[in-house]
This record gives C-alpha cells, structure tokens and sequence, in this order.
C-alpha cells in the first residue's frame, strides 16, 4: 500500500484513491493499539498517537493524502487565504 512518490506541491505521500489511503490511515491507527516500546511495555496514553482524520483528494499531482485537518477547518483556511488574496479587508486574520 502506497508508494515512495512524493506530492511536488504538498511533499505528502501520494496515493492512487481515496480508498488505499483510507486503508494506510486505518492501519496505522490499528498499529498503534498494539505499541510497545523496548522493554515490551505498552507505550502511554497519548503518546505516538496517529492524527490523521481524513484523506482528501490533491489537485496537483491528481493523488490522494491524509490530513489531521478537518472538513470544516480545511475550508475557513482556503475562505480566509481566498479572502487574503483578492485583497478582502477581514478582521479575523
């Protein structure tokens, strides 16, 4: 599952659809259940945990990422970067 290529705009890794790279984020998120470190115990609460939430479709290399961001996190940033660069007055920058 997933390849060594590297999106040239982003540097994430490229995935070929929505569902590997669902599959990717999936089996990290099992992985770390069973984490242990050196000695064989289990790694503390928190600590190591996967962030990634989603994946979401990359106009630049027509492949697929994860992301810890959020739906809704995800459009405030492009509404307030579209907003900055049309040149839109807006107090919440």
């Amino acid at each position: 599952m997933g390849t060594n290529k590297k999106c040239r705009e982003t540097g994430k890794v490229i995935f070929a659809s929505w569902i590997e790279a669902r599959l990717v984020m999936l089996d990290i998120k099992w992985n770390y259940f069973f984490k242990r470190d050196e000695t064989g115990r289990r790694i503390k609460h928190r600590q190591g945990q996967p962030v990634q939430r989603r994946a979401y479709y990359c106009t630049y290399c027509r492949g697929y990422h994860l992301t810890k961001w959020k739906k809704s996190n995800f459009n405030s940033y492009t509404e307030k970067k579209w907003r900055r660069d049309n040149g839109e007055e807006n107090s919440d920058l």
